[in-house]
């Protein structure tokens, strides 16, 4: 899209786990308080993309 990543209002791209905010996104607007704003969005939806996953085969190590 003329160079600039196409997301949903949650910061999702068509690639699944995939995520953009900032200046690189697709939109009207382009100021630092917006992409901080879409930052923590994305935080927001990416925790969520990972509890979707429910993959008990990972182990984290503390």
């Amino acid at each position: 899209d003329h160079g600039w990543i196409p997301t949903d209002e949650h910061m999702r791209t068509k690639v699944p786990g995939i995520f953009a905010i900032g200046d690189v996104r697709a939109k009207d607007l382009r100021q630092i308080t917006t992409a901080v704003g879409e930052g923590g969005t994305a935080g927001q939806g990416v925790f969520n993309y990972i509890q979707s996953l429910n993959d008990t085969s990972v182990e984290v190590k503390a």
